[in-house]
């Protein structure tokens, strides 16, 4: 297994829309090893409003040089959620992760949701949409040939029972997806040794647990500075806004 981090690094394609001079500017920087200036440069465009994975990714790896592994795995996320296949960024992911303290064993999941979760997790929303879009309208050509006899046959039956059957299993994914990231608020957190207390205070006899760089958790709550989490193994607690991500 490789044990290197893929650095360098996306050219701008497909970036055309973000100001490239700050893009190829961080680049630059990466280049010589100026990862703070870097991270600077690559933020501000996010902060500008445009998103590109290349950007996240190159974001997540100049934070993975200087170490900041709770930010380089929140980068990472962000670069997948938009380009889920791309078999870098899933390398560098695991590579930020295989350096996280905090990290959860949980039972392996039953074989058939295993699979069912990689499906949902190879495509986008837009592209689950878009994949249920053409396979209608796929199935409604088909029907139109079989009314007007162009198609007849018990394959020509056949094929259009499966068109039916993927057009279902297509938007069940694609609706599962869009409610799960719906009702979902994933933040990541970036500070070293994080205490979760009791309520949206400090204290020192209010303090739960402490969470290390790195870990993921659901957002239940804010309240002004303060955001309740939830761990993956259930454990709860409220930790101050700097202290953690949210995903995007």
């Amino acid at each position: 297994m490789k044990k290197y981090i893929f650095i360098f690094m996306m050219i701008s394609y497909g970036i055309s829309d973000v100001p490239n001079d700050l893009f190829l500017q961080g680049n630059q920087l990466m280049l010589k090893e100026k990862y703070v200036d870097a991270v600077q440069s690559y933020e501000s465009i996010i902060a500008l409003g445009y998103e590109n994975a290349d950007i996240y990714y190159n974001l997540g790896n100049a934070y993975y040089r200087m170490h900041h592994i709770g930010q380089a795995i929140w980068a990472y996320q962000n670069a997948l959620y938009l380009n889920p296949r791309n078999k870098d960024f899933i390398h560098n992911l695991s590579l930020a992760n295989a350096r996280r303290v905090d990290r959860i064993e949980l039972p392996p999941p039953a074989r058939i949701l295993k699979i069912y979760r990689t499906i949902k997790s190879y495509l986008t929303l837009s592209e689950w949409f878009l994949f249920g879009s053409i396979i209608l309208f796929t199935q409604a050509f088909w029907l139109l040939c079989m009314q007007f006899a162009v198609l007849r046959g018990r394959l020509v039956a056949m094929t259009l029972n499966v068109l039916i059957v993927l057009t279902l299993i297509t938007h069940i994914i694609a609706l599962d997806k869009y409610l799960q990231e719906k009702r979902t608020n994933t933040a990541v957190i970036i500070g070293n040794g994080v205490d979760a207390y009791s309520g949206p205070f400090y204290g020192n006899k209010t303090i739960l647990f402490r969470i290390n760089e790195g870990s993921i958790a659901d957002v239940s709550n804010t309240q002004k500075d303060w955001t309740e989490i939830i761990l993956i193994d259930g454990k709860k607690g409220w930790v101050p806004n700097e202290s953690i991500r949210i995903l995007r």
